[in-house]
């Protein structure tokens, strides 16, 4: 878990170590078979995950009833997305045939206003049209989207609070690094991860801050600094934006312990940076020579 993703077969239980959720992932995207448990552990879901789609096998609802049988059946459930860098939750409609999406897809935000509506015919996508309040827009990709709570819980690693203050807490306490074990600063899902939740502080587009942090050996924030300026607002919201999720640093480690250094991290916005962000490695944004 160098970048702080899991790869992999992995087991999630709650506090009460019940089996929340359980299946595999290839280098921080989900694919196979993940199943999802009720609290008496009996299966609430099974979604098979392949190249960023899914088939819902099964799906059960909160009153055991069965919406999808056998890759079967018209289902209603909560799901995720994010808008403006913001998670938002909504609902979405559908129906599966043997394994295969049919028909059209409804998406609906939490005041029941249709925001997506996706067609297919034999499990191959269509369409999809976007509505905005005014407008409406037609679309050649699927609506991106997190079918489960527990997901966003278990990929963003949430700790019990009532355990550990802190994920580095939970680190520190249970974990044992091999004495070869080397690692930058890290957070939950990876540096880029972590770029990709800062574009919320909304710097103008071809403009980017650089921000240097110094990071103590249990992974606290001690100071941070603004070293390459935008203007005064922008600088402002960049550094709240980090403020907002400073608590989820990781620390570097060498020899396998973890000890006390100071990165610079990038932040920008806009299709040009979101595009940097897909094609550079994790280490070129952690490189300052890339950014003065």
């Amino acid at each position: 878990m160098q970048e702080m993703v899991f790869d992999g077969v992995y087991q999630d239980y709650n506090k009460d170590n019940k089996l929340i959720a359980e299946g595999y992932y290839a280098h921080g995207k989900k694919s196979g078979i993940q199943t999802e448990h009720f609290d008496d552990q009996s299966i609430k879901s099974t979604i098979e995950f392949s190249n960023d789609d899914f088939i819902i096998w099964q799906l059960v609802n909160d009153k055991k009833e069965y919406e999808i049988a056998k890759g079967t059946g018209k289902f209603s459930i909560h799901y995720f997305y994010f808008f403006d860098y913001y998670l938002k939750q909504g609902t979405v409609c559908g129906e599966f045939r043997s394994g295969k999406k049919i028909g059209r897809w409804i998406y609906q935000d939490l005041k029941n206003v249709i925001t997506d509506v996706e067609y297919y015919k034999n499990g191959k996508f269509q369409s999809r049209t976007h509505f905005t309040k005014s407008d409406s827009m037609a679309l050649n990709t699927t609506k991106e989207m997190i079918l489960s709570v527990n997901v966003i819980n278990t990929e963003a690693l949430i700790v019990d609070k009532e355990s550990f203050t802190s994920l580095s807490q939970y680190f520190e306490s249970q974990i044992n690094y091999p004495s070869s074990f080397q690692r930058n600063v890290s957070y939950p899902r990876g540096i880029k991860n972590l770029l990709r939740l800062l574009m919320e502080a909304d710097v103008p587009e071809n403009n980017l801050a650089l921000i240097k942090i110094k990071i103590n050996e249990h992974g606290q924030v001690l100071r941070t600094d603004i070293v390459r300026s935008v203007d005064q607002d922008t600088d402002e919201r960049v550094l709240k934006a980090i403020e907002r999720h400073q608590s989820r640093f990781i620390p570097a480690m060498k020899d396998g312990k973890p000890y006390p250094t100071v990165i610079y991290l990038p932040v920008s916005g806009g299709e040009r940076w979101e595009k940097t962000l897909q094609e550079m490695p994790t280490e070129w944004f952690l490189d300052v020579n890339n950014f003065y």
